[in-house]
């Protein structure tokens, strides 16, 4: 199992285009959701995650209200206090919000250790997303390829699955 983040990264990026095609290969073929979420599963119990911390580094996170007060009363602070220090306005019209990160990434990152770890929005509990559940990454295969050259479990997890599903580049 590959767990550098250097190398993560460099091979992540290089097989953009082989996962692309694996994506393709997996829809054609039915590939059972499930299948992958037991080896992700399986290759999330080994990896440490305090140990990369890179999803704190490179993720947007939107943040609701109900996250907002969690996190408010989590730091003892009113949640307007709470909204002008650590967030900034959503990318959508509907007044959605997200965590500010700043140059090594979310403002609550302190080293590889969230701050808020007891309060943390849930999309900061739930990654990788690769659980069961209805809005889990492995439920929507394509947004998996781009977290490969970032997350050490979504990138041995989609080797495994390349594996296990018999699939070799140029089988498309």
């Amino acid at each position: 199992m590959l767990t550098d983040l250097v190398q993560i990264r460099q091979q992540g990026e290089s097989k953009r285009a082989e996962n692309l095609e694996f994506r393709r290969y997996l829809s054609s073929h039915h590939f059972a959701v499930e299948q992958f979420q037991a080896l992700a599963g399986e290759i999330r119990a080994q990896v440490d995650c305090t140990a990369c911390a890179n999803c704190c580094r490179c993720s947007t996170v939107t943040i609701r209200e109900s996250e907002i007060a969690a996190i408010a009363r989590y730091l003892r602070l009113e949640p307007e206090e709470v909204i002008r220090l650590y967030t900034e306005p959503g990318e959508d019209e509907r007044g959605s919000r997200t965590l500010r990160s700043g140059k090594d990434g979310c403002l609550f990152l302190d080293g590889n250790l969230c701050m808020i770890y007891e309060a943390r929005p849930k999309t900061c509990r739930e990654f990788p997303h690769v659980a069961a559940g209805e809005h889990s990454l492995a439920s929507r295969l394509s947004s998996l390829c781009r977290w490969a050259s970032i997350c050490p479990i979504i990138y041995n997890s989609l080797e495994r699955c390349k594996h296990v599903a018999g699939w070799k580049p140029g089988s498309c």
